[in-house]
């Protein structure tokens, strides 16, 4: 059967051209091909998943139940069940409603699927509805197939990936923790120095590393992408300062490289990971001195900076690497929480991560004219107005 998408008078689709669409529909797939295509429409001739599952993924990402997506496009809760197990199928006007509803570009549904099931293992997953879990894992998958669109644009192979030898590193002490992070660390030549972006670090060791708008029950996650292959990700909160989203990918990290053995506790290696990672034992030591009575406030301010940690971890630090006693640890934290300073730490706070290689890819798509801008605005999520002029060289 076939039937054409009209421009439509709405507000949000306001600017779309005739394009025709032809539906060949099977048992489990729909596939789109397209004919004259609008530039404000991806061009692409080819299989695109499943309408039902997009439509389903599209009301977790805005948090929707069937029943109140069915009121906002005036349809029984039946009709939208329907809908996604693929018993019927929307009409051109219908999606059109369906995307209005969810506030989502009608590009969703006719992106090429890239990425298979998401399992995270998310920190403080219990305290989570489920609701607030499936809008996660949707917000994850729309922002992972937009980044692996755009290096398939650029034919970046997503699968060139390899782990150092020897990960996932086999840990039975925290000692072993300790020299992993060093490991780590020396095998991808970051060397002792603090680092200062880690997303961009993480990138460049073509790690996937993103963030997302997020409820605050969500610190970050990590898991090996299934596209075509295995890639690993990490994904953190967009709202958290830069010392907690930092100490929160690097967690994740430890995720992802360690293998962790006998009794010791994963959550427990994790953050003894990021906190070796981070703030590596031998340069630390070196900066504050093998044991310590007393430490000043602004000295641990002017840590903070250099790490780009809070000053929580560094008291772990100090604490784990026998800087400091159990005893002065304590005592550490009786005043850290007499004096307020747990919900907002003195001092310069720390910068957010800068996520920035994700853009970069776009703006070199659309300076290539590889991608319209209306193209550019989608992947980036933004309004095309919010672009700025390509500069020709």
């Amino acid at each position: 059967m076939g039937f054409a998408f009209g421009a439509s008078r709405s507000e949000k689709h306001r600017d779309l051209s005739p394009v025709e669409v032809w539906l060949k529909v099977g048992k489990s797939n729909l596939s789109f091909y397209i004919v004259n295509p609008a530039p404000s429409l991806p061009s692409f001739t080819g299989v695109v998943m499943a309408l039902g599952p997009r439509i389903r993924q599209a009301r977790y990402l805005r948090g929707f139940n069937q029943r109140e997506l069915a009121e906002e496009i005036g349809v029984s809760k039946t009709t939208v069940s329907n809908y996604e197990q693929e018993n019927s199928l929307p009409d051109s006007a219908k999606l059109m409603e369906i995307a209005e509803a969810l506030d989502i570009d009608l590009s969703y549904f006719l992106r090429s699927p890239r990425v298979g099931d998401i399992e995270p293992a998310y920190r403080k997953f219990s305290s989570m509805l489920v609701k607030e879990e499936n809008a996660i894992v949707e917000r994850i998958r729309d922002w992972l197939e937009r980044y692996l669109e755009v290096e398939s644009i650029l034919e970046i192979d997503a699968l060139d990936f390899e782990w150092p030898d020897g990960v996932p590193y086999e840990v039975e002490t925290m000692e072993d923790v300790e020299q992993a992070a060093l490991r780590l660390r020396d095998v991808w030549e970051i060397g002792r120095d603090p680092i200062e972006n880690l997303t961009e670090r993480l990138k460049d060791k073509a790690l996937r590393v993103g963030c997302i708008k997020a409820p605050e029950d969500f610190d970050a996650c990590a898991f090996e992408a299934q596209v075509s292959g295995e890639i690993p990700v990490i994904v953190y909160n967009e709202k958290y300062p830069g010392d907690r989203q930092r100490f929160s990918i690097a967690h994740e990290l430890g995720h992802l490289v360690l293998d962790v053995e006998g009794e010791l506790k994963e959550e427990k290696v994790c953050d003894r990971f990021s906190g070796a990672f981070l703030v590596p034992c031998d340069v630390f030591i070196n900066d504050v001195g093998e044991r310590r009575r007393n430490v000043a406030q602004r000295e641990l301010e002017l840590l903070k900076q250099k790490y780009g940690v809070s000053m929580q971890v560094l008291a772990y630090r100090m604490k784990d690497l026998g800087i400091i006693t159990q005893s002065h640890f304590r005592r550490f934290f009786q005043w850290f929480n007499a004096a307020g300073h747990k919900e907002k730490e003195p001092g310069e706070a720390v910068s957010r991560e800068q996520p920035r290689r994700f853009e970069r890819m776009v703006q070199h798509a659309r300076a290539e004219e590889l991608i319209t801008d209306r193209r550019a605005a989608e992947l980036l999520d933004r309004n095309t107005e919010h672009l700025p002029e390509p500069v020709l060289a």
